[in-house]
C-alpha cells in the first residue's frame, strides 16, 4: 500500500556554534511509504540563528507559505536546540 503524506512537516534539525552564534536548521520532512520500505527527503527551509538574547530567522527559498508561524509551532524544540548549543 502506498502511503503519502500530503503535508510536508518541518522538523527542527541539529544546532551547530559557529562564532559565537548557535545556528539552527529548519528542515521539510517528506515521507514516502510503499510496503515495507520508507523513502524520506530532507529539504532545508530555514536557518534560525540564535545570538545572545537575538534571534534572526533567514527563510530559504521554496519555503512554505507562513513559514514564519509554522516555525512558531517548533518553539519547545528550538529552545531545547538553543540549550545544547550553548551548554
Amino acid at each position: 500500500m502506498l502511503r503519502v503524506h500530503k503535508e510536508p512537516d518541518l522538523v527542527v534539525g541539529g544546532a551547530r556554534r559557529v562564532d559565537g552564534r548557535c545556528i539552527i536548521p529548519i528542515v521539510r520532512a517528506f515521507t514516502l511509504c510503499m510496503g515495507g520500505v520508507a523513502t524520506v527527503s530532507l529539504t532545508p527551509v530555514a536557518l534560525l540563528i540564535a545570538e545572545g538574547e537575538h534571534e534572526y530567522l533567514a527563510l530559504l527559498p521554496g519555503a512554505p507559505p507562513k513559514a514564519g508561524d509554522l516555525i512558531d509551532t517548533l518553539r519547545d524544540e528550538i529552545e531545547r536546540e538553543k540549550e545544547k548549543c550553548s551548554g
